[in-house]
């Protein structure tokens, strides 16, 4: 789904959303951060099965080349598995596991989170161990349970047994996001990491940037909520769902069209 209509923003993209981008475009600095699963890249079966849609790897891989312009994966995947699908350009920043595995993010554990980090994978073992079709994720600061391929009452108890167990320990932050559940020893979401950068970039070029933000799933959320609209942010919600996002898009393909349209706009704004 690409392409400008005759005389108005590409199909697609609403005009309201067409002319926030223009605006995001004359910033003096911009950060553009993205979700990949279900907003660059289509949401599949098999997590390692994930790639970008070929027009928006190549509007990413544009934009991250831009003047004055920042590039960054937000993703709630861990970093090597961001690595491994995303493919990532140049120059562009990587935030994995909603924030605690990134540029310049510590991820060694006290040893009481390293204590708690051992209870929590083998209680989340154990239920995933009791319900076929569930699987269980390893990360450096945390564990996740994923239900996308168990059939659906498996999948409802299995995340009930974590929410209520678990996820309520003390020490213990839990995110519910699309098919997963994920239980951390450390604080951190996609809303901590987007001021991270931002103040990051900002500490760097002198200029605070202006913010664009795209994400699918309940955990962007936290992303879209310290979006600035006064400061130029712009906040776009990928599929269905209630957001705090001012802007919506219906699928990864029109997420390609919004980032094409950007790019447009960076480049003459830049000329």
């Amino acid at each position: 789904m690409t392409g400008a209509t005759a005389g108005g923003p590409p199909a697609g993209l609403p005009g309201d959303l067409a002319e926030a981008l223009r605006r995001l475009a004359e910033a003096p600095s911009l950060l553009v951060a993205l979700d990949f699963d279900g907003v660059v890249a289509p949401i599949v079966d098999s997590a390692g099965a994930a790639r970008a849609l070929p027009a928006s790897a190549e509007a990413v891989e544009a934009l991250a080349g831009a003047d004055r312009v920042a590039v960054a994966l937000v993703s709630g995947r861990s970093m090597a598995s961001l690595r491994q699908v995303s493919g990532p350009p140049a120059g562009a920043l990587l935030v994995a596991s909603h924030g605690a595995e990134g540029d310049g993010v510590p991820t060694d554990l006290t040893p009481g989170q390293s204590s708690l980090l051992e209870r929590l994978v083998a209680e989340v073992t154990a239920v995933v161990e009791a319900h076929p079709g569930t699987e269980v994720e390893h990360k450096p600061a945390g564990v996740v349970l994923h239900t996308r391929r168990a059939p659906r009452d498996a999948a409802a108890a299995s995340a009930r047994a974590v929410l209520d167990g678990p996820a309520r320990w003390d020490g213990v932050k839990a995110l519910e996001g699309k098919e997963v559940v994920e239980l951390s020893v450390v604080d951190a979401d996609k809303g901590r990491a987007l001021v991270a950068l931002r103040d990051r970039l900002a500490g760097e070029t002198g200029t605070r940037p202006a913010v664009l933000f795209a994400g699918d799933d309940v955990t962007d959320e936290n992303g879209f909520r310290v979006l600035e609209p006064s400061a130029g942010d712009v906040g776009v919600k990928v599929g269905d769902g209630p957001t705090a996002a001012a802007f919506r898009v219906g699928a990864p393909e029109d997420v390609a069209v919004l980032l094409e349209h950007l790019l447009a706009d960076v480049l003459t704004t830049r000329r």
